[in-house]
């Protein structure tokens, strides 16, 4: 009986250390981009609009309800993409309570509009054309799907770097490299504990 005692008044007492030594990453997705993209379209207005997208403003959103739902900071560093609407994002939830820094690394990966005789949605183009791009179809001079794999490669080594030093690592980037962001995390022993990156303004909690 005392054995057990002693083992569980160990417990409680290396539990908050713990806490302490855990390693925490946030993955935020940017706000919803403000761009009118209704009714059916050819190929030229859909990449017409992909090209606007990336210089598009962002959606107001009150950066209180989106921060309640997320872990406190616990790092005096941000890092956003280089894209504005992650920079606004960044700038619209920290402003000067944090230290903004933009890096290429976390933009989302390269799509261009695929050129087909059809008429959709822009959401089927962009649908479409992501689809023709992992399955290995890119436009000359533009990042492969295996050139992403590599970023992100090199972006969860720069993650987990941070990590180790501040224990806490918040990003600001975008829905489709966070996902993979996250999905190579796990594959490095990181274990997800919210997930909701997919969406404008969610995020994907992990931890190690």
């Amino acid at each position: 009986m005392k054995t057990v005692i002693c083992s569980l008044l160990i417990l409680v007492a290396l539990w908050p250390l713990h806490q302490i030594n855990a390693q925490e990453v946030v993955l935020i997705r940017h706000a919803e981009v403000k761009l009118e993209h209704n009714g059916w379209m050819g190929a030229k207005k859909a990449a017409r609009l992909r090209n606007a997208y990336d210089t598009a403003p962002i959606s107001q959103f009150n950066p209180d309800t989106v921060l309640q739902k997320v872990p406190d900071r616990l790092t005096d560093t941000i890092y956003v993409s280089n894209l504005s609407r992650s920079v606004a994002t960044g700038l619209k939830l920290y402003g000067d309570s944090a230290i903004l820094v933009s890096l290429k690394e976390l933009n989302e990966f390269e799509m261009h509009m695929v050129w087909l005789p059809l008429v959709l949605p822009y959401k089927g183009w962009t649908s479409l054309s992501r689809a023709l791009w992992l399955m290995g179809l890119e436009k000359p001079g533009t990042e492969s799907f295996q050139e992403a794999k590599e970023r992100v490669n090199r972006v969860c080594s720069f993650i987990e770097r941070k990590a180790e030093q501040n224990k806490q690592v918040v990003l600001v980037t975008h829905g489709f490299i966070n996902r993979n962001i996250a999905k190579e995390l796990e594959q490095r022993g990181w274990v997800v504990i919210k997930n909701k990156g997919k969406e404008n303004l969610g995020a994907t909690v992990l931890k190690k």
